[in-house]
């Protein structure tokens, strides 16, 4: 059992399928090689590092997150979050000569790779399990229009758009451009991905592989001049050491680093995880991810995470097990040291045919069909984040989807707290009036046993007891979202001479709902209401009392169960009523009630 903690990186597991679907994980491997390269090679250019960055960070997540991810369908590599927190840092951090300080860079890189290791082994990716499924739909159905609309330009043999909005705006302008012969290319490439699952006498050949060869042989045998990938850079990387004394520095930037990383991977394994009806191991893909890092900042990579449109095309290609990354790797490493050419005359359209198929599929269509029917706040949410994902940007998006989920979770749980809080009021209060109907009646006894004459006050002593305590009864967990009715309860107490809180049904407190209770307690200490607390748990009275908040009540004002706190609060209120009338305060004019000594319950540790 106490190896149990070490279970999610137990990571021999992931190499003992390996061999289970050697043909279909090479040839998946292969296809969404040739789907990463364009990406790698336009992310190495953004970043200001070169294209050759992109594609070690390819490599890198082939090599070294492909076998350990968490995971058999993760393919990671270089994303446009993290592209562009990269760019950031090399534009702010410059040697003296006004050149970018690329070993700074690197490090940073390096140690965001250490940071998502330790994060995975402290097992925090766990967390992502608490994303509510409306935020997943708005972050699936955002992926797939937005890559879907970056791939229109490269699909009409146009220069790929620079952000959506330009994607978006310049449609108008973009139509009477079309490159008809890239078009055509394109049109084949989509068809031919949609048609050979249907059609194929081998199925075992992914449709997307098929298409690509299809098209590059196509475009090339008729001597089409279309957009191709181009020159692929080749040759061995350059080894960088980080530098211990930049780590200081490099911390908060590397923080955000790893912070997108964590975002960008566990969000698209929860997508594969919806798509293949799997479930992902998140401690194990960030310590996957945060190897990748730590070898891209070696070897000068960009750094990256687990790219959605890699994962999609992976499963569409027929990948089971994570040879299908590795395939990856060696085929962008084998590129890179030489066979870049083989991959130059591949055509852009044929490649945004492939990836408009992908982003299709990554689309909720489990919501899109329903999204009217929605619950409001899921339907809130889900807009919300398709919307920021589409045309702001994924971590923005995502950051405000989990807010809103979150706010509304904290509403629907006061709102529900509120309603058990009214059902346990109405379960209780018959049988806190049998017993107040049962102690008056004793009470009166004992009164005219004394030979009291049967006044009023004495008639009336049930309303007597409802008029002037005050019982309150919060229950299950007391948390900051929960606590508004006892700032309400505040102002019934006016009038009142004893305040009754019954714990029973109190198991848990946070700090909000510990000081709501004391201010509750000090608010009646401040108008003389004495304040009476049952059936409270050990749990509960050690929380007050490390709070310091057990003081404003007192020891002797908590009791065991509900009966004996009843008669001492009908005992203090008569006390109160003897004095004010003692004082010449007799209200309708009545006497006072003769004191009797209350019969107290015994302490029982039975608590209600």
């Amino acid at each position: 059992m106490k190896f149990h903690y070490f279970k999610d990186f137990n990571f021999w597991e992931n190499f003992q399928d390996l061999h289970t679907n050697v043909r279909g994980d090479v040839l998946a491997g292969i296809t969404v090689a040739m789907v990463v390269l364009p990406m790698a090679l336009a992310f190495g250019v953004a970043s200001g590092l070169g294209a050759i960055a992109g594609m070690w960070s390819a490599i890198a997540a082939g090599l070294f997150a492909g076998p350990l991810s968490g995971s058999p369908w993760s393919v990671g590599g270089p994303t446009g979050p993290m592209t562009i927190q990269v760019l950031t840092i090399l534009q702010t951090h410059q040697l003296p000569d006004g050149s970018p300080d690329v070993i700074f860079v690197f490090t940073t890189i390096a140690l965001a790779g250490v940071i998502l290791i330790a994060i995975g082994f402290f097992k925090l990716g766990e967390f992502i399990k608490f994303t509510p499924y409306s935020v997943i739909a708005g972050f699936m159905t955002g992926l797939g229009l937005l890559y879907m609309l970056l791939q229109l330009n490269p699909f009409w043999g146009l220069p790929g758009a620079k952000s959506i909005m330009a994607a978006v705006t310049g449609i108008p302008s973009a139509i009477p451009q079309i490159n008809v012969a890239a078009l055509a290319i394109g049109i084949v490439t989509l068809a031919l991905v949609l048609i050979w699952p249907k059609i194929s006498p081998v199925p075992w050949l992914p449709g997307p592989l098929i298409a690509l060869v299809t098209s590059t042989l196509l475009a090339w045998l008729l001597g089409l001049d279309i957009p191709k990938i181009g020159e692929v850079p080749t040759g061995l990387p350059d080894f960088h050491v980080p530098h211990i004394d930049l780590i200081k520095d490099a911390f908060v930037p590397a923080s955000v680093l790893a912070g997108l990383c964590i975002f960008d991977s566990l969000l698209t394994c929860l997508i594969v995880d919806n798509m293949t009806g799997t479930h992902h191991n998140s401690n194990r893909e960030l310590v996957a991810q945060g190897t990748a890092n730590l070898f891209s900042g070696f070897v000068g990579g960009l750094g990256g995470a687990t790219n959605t449109m890699p994962c999609v095309v992976s499963i569409q290609s027929g990948a089971k097990t994570r040879l299908a990354a590795i395939t990856m790797g060696i085929i962008l490493l084998s590129l890179v040291l030489g066979l870049g050419p083989l991959a130059s005359a591949i055509p852009l359209s044929a490649l945004a045919g492939i990836l408009l198929k992908a982003g299709y599929d990554i689309l909720d269509m489990r919501v899109l069909p329903v999204v009217r029917e929605l619950p409001k706040s899921d339907k809130i949410v889900f807009v919300i984040v398709v919307f920021m994902t589409v045309f702001w940007n994924l971590l923005s998006a995502m950051a405000l989807g989990l807010a809103l989920a979150y706010f509304r979770f904290v509403k629907d749980s006061a709102d529900r707290y509120k309603k058990e809080l009214e059902e346990r009021d109405a379960m209780v209060r018959q049988e806190e009036d049998d017993l107040i109907f049962t102690l008056a009646r004793e009470r009166l006894r004992k009164l005219l046993a004394q030979g009291a004459r049967p006044l009023d006050e004495i008639g009336n002593l049930e309303q007597q007891i409802r008029d002037r305590i005050l019982i309150v009864r919060p229950h299950g967990p007391l948390f900051f979202g929960a606590i508004d009715w006892l700032n309400e309860t505040v102002e019934r107490l006016k009038g009142k001479d004893v305040l009754i809180i019954r714990c029973a049904w109190l198991d848990e407190l946070d700090l909000s709902g510990a000081y709501a209770l004391g201010d509750l307690i000090e608010a009646a200490n401040r108008q003389n209401v004495t304040v009476l607390a049952t059936g409270m748990s050990s749990r509960i009275r050690a929380v007050l009392q490390d709070l310091h908040e057990l003081q404003r009540l007192g020891e002797d004002h908590i009791y065991p169960n509900f009966p004996s706190a009843l008669e001492e609060a009908i005992a203090i209120m008569e006390r109160k009523i003897e004095d004010a009338l003692r004082k010449g305060m007799k209200g309708n004019g009545h006497e006072a009630l003769p004191p009797v000594e209350p019969q107290q319950a015994p302490h029982s540790p039975v608590s209600s």
